[in-house]
């Protein structure tokens, strides 16, 4: 519809200024990212030795498809409050959120997640 025609239909209170913002300029939806297929983990916790490294090194030395991670929120879900945190947004930001890096240092232990 043209800006002229509805500038009319709200002279004639056909419609409301907010239907009509509505109309001249409607919401655009949301485009989502490039699909993610896996998730490449490295954790180091500098307290607990070179043995506990060692074995978080090779635990997390091949990346993990996206789909265990979906499944892993989905059981994680289970033991968080409802009001708290929405699981199924988390998973599909996940899902849409490729070549996304989180580092994560503390005094406890380094996090690095790729996601690929």
């Amino acid at each position: 519809m043209s800006k002229k025609t509805v500038l009319q239909k709200i002279e004639k209170n056909e419609l409301t200024a907010y239907e009509g913002m509505e109309q001249l300029y409607p919401e655009k939806s949301a485009k989502l990212g490039k699909r993610a297929f896996f998730i490449k983990m490295s954790i180091k916790v500098p307290e607990e030795g070179k043995g506990v490294n060692t074995f978080l090194r090779i635990l997390f030395a091949i990346p993990i498809p996206i789909m265990f991670a979906r499944m892993g929120l989905r059981f994680a879900g289970r033991f968080v409050k409802a009001d708290e945190i929405d699981m199924k947004e988390i998973s599909k930001l996940l899902k849409y959120s490729r070549n996304t890096s989180i580092q994560v240092d503390s005094r406890d232990a380094k996090v690095n997640i790729k996601i690929m």
